[in-house]
């Protein structure tokens, strides 16, 4: 799975293993902090009325804020410049300065020349047919996932099982003071690439990106859709719960 930034406004996720993509009309990557790139780190430096300037013998350190909007725990970096004025390395750190991501940067071409097709949906959904092939699809749920976070009093009370036409369709029921719905079902290869509209933020997740809106979030993962909803949970409760399945998911 790849991402792709067409204009200001469009991001395409790209999921070849089942001939999909997912289209967001969102200008998220320019609106979040984002190590990778050059123009949103030159904005947090700039935008950042208390960051700190290091000098050493052989490069330069800038210490700023982030927005990382759908994780909170990252609340700092720190952008190393060489005395080329290179970013040699980028680290993202948690309230207790502990580093939580680093991106080094071991060549920094400012003139890189891209073909025109490198842009192009078809061109990048265009892998070869081993992966298609070695990607098994199935109408069943085999082990149903349950979120190894869940907001305080509030507790599973209904679990069902439902067949649709092309498959199968899990619907998790979770009562409390903070009651939500957690659906899982399964999704298939289509034969014709599709492209789907998506309401929402994109989400970046350990093995995939989702979209996230004020009060729901879906995501596909090994061949698994999922959604979560919920009026009563905040989007950082919300995150929490995609998290806690996308990362280590618990079944039984």
């Amino acid at each position: 799975m790849n991402i792709q930034c067409l204009k200001l406004w469009c991001v395409i996720v790209l999921t070849p293993s089942l001939n999909k993509s997912f289209k967001f009309q969102s200008d998220w990557p320019y609106n979040n902090s984002q190590s990778y790139l050059f123009q949103t780190l030159l904005k947090d430096i700039n935008n950042d009325t208390e960051k700190l300037f290091e000098q050493t013998e052989n490069e330069y350190i800038y210490t700023t804020g982030v927005n990382y909007s759908n994780n909170r725990d990252l609340k700092k970096q720190k952008i190393y410049i060489d005395k080329d004025i290179n970013i040699t390395k980028v680290e993202v750190l948690d309230e207790n300065d502990e580093i939580k991501m680093k991106m080094n940067f071991n060549n920094v071409d400012m003139d890189a020349k891209f073909d025109d097709k490198y842009f192009e949906l078809k061109q990048n959904m265009a892998v070869s047919d081993d992966v298609f092939e070695e990607t098994k699809t199935t109408g069943k749920i085999e082990d149903i996932v349950y979120p190894m976070y869940i907001p305080a009093n509030t507790y599973l009370t209904g679990q069902n099982v439902v067949n649709k036409e092309d498959g199968e369709r899990v619907i998790l029921t979770f009562s409390g003071e903070k009651p939500f719905v957690f659906v899982q079902e399964t999704v298939s290869y289509d034969e014709e690439m599709n492209t789907i509209p998506v309401y929402g933020e994109p989400l970046i997740l350990t093995d995939t990106i989702g979209a996230l809106s004020d009060n729901s979030a879906s995501w596909v993962s090994n061949n698994t859709e999922y959604y979560i909803v919920s009026d009563a949970l905040s989007q950082e409760e919300l995150v929490s719960i995609v998290q806690s399945v996308s990362v280590m998911p618990v079944s039984k």
